[in-house]
């Protein structure tokens, strides 16, 4: 582990003599844990293989539940999961979006967006196709990365989450799937 990290610094120190202003030190970004969402999943539709590359699968949501540092609530139905499965290597390329209602008396509506990754060993990510063998998948053994974004128009959590950007983790768990989000800050 030693000799990665040494490569690695070796490596960042002759790009920073490659840059037009080497001197220069921007601030790097800081992620804190905000987010959990977990996703109950209608069985997939097949639209076929598509120009992009691949199985282009549509996977809408019956509902579920979330809870940040900032609310909580239900996943509400008819959000959407469209993939591009690779047919080769099963790697998924997916953007999502979902509609959170929160906890409040009053509830206000977000808007998610999330644009992603699934990948890792070529019989991993076959298995995680099958509901019912995703299950029993153990997580750390494939790589599920995703990017978020949020927007509301309700002004009690404008400031919590427009603009904000996250990126996080998630793992298939039969027929829902969990994420973990991280503020990038």
């Amino acid at each position: 582990m030693a000799e990665t990290t040494t490569d690695n610094a070796s490596e960042s120190l002759e790009l920073q003599s490659r840059l037009s202003d080497p001197e220069l030190r921007l601030a790097a970004p800081e992620l804190s844990y905000e987010f959990r969402m977990s996703v109950q999943l209608n069985p997939k539709l097949a639209v076929g293989i598509v120009p992009s590359g691949g199985m282009r699968n549509w996977i809408s949501f019956s509902g579920g539940t979330w809870a940040a540092t900032w609310g909580s609530g239900t996943v509400l139905p008819g959000g959407q999961d469209s993939q591009v499965v690779d047919p080769q290597t099963f790697v998924v390329r997916m953007e999502t979006a979902y509609l959170l209602k929160t906890d409040d008396d009053e509830p206000a509506y977000i808007e998610v967006r999330t644009r992603g990754f699934r990948t890792g060993p070529k019989d991993i990510l076959e298995a995680l196709q099958d509901a019912s063998k995703a299950d029993s998948i153990n997580p750390s053994s494939y790589k599920f990365r995703l990017f978020a974004t949020m927007e509301t128009g309700d002004a009690r959590y404008a400031s919590k989450v427009n603009y904000g950007m996250w990126v996080g983790s998630g793992m298939r768990k039969g027929a829902q799937v969990i994420y973990d989000a991280y503020r990038v800050s």
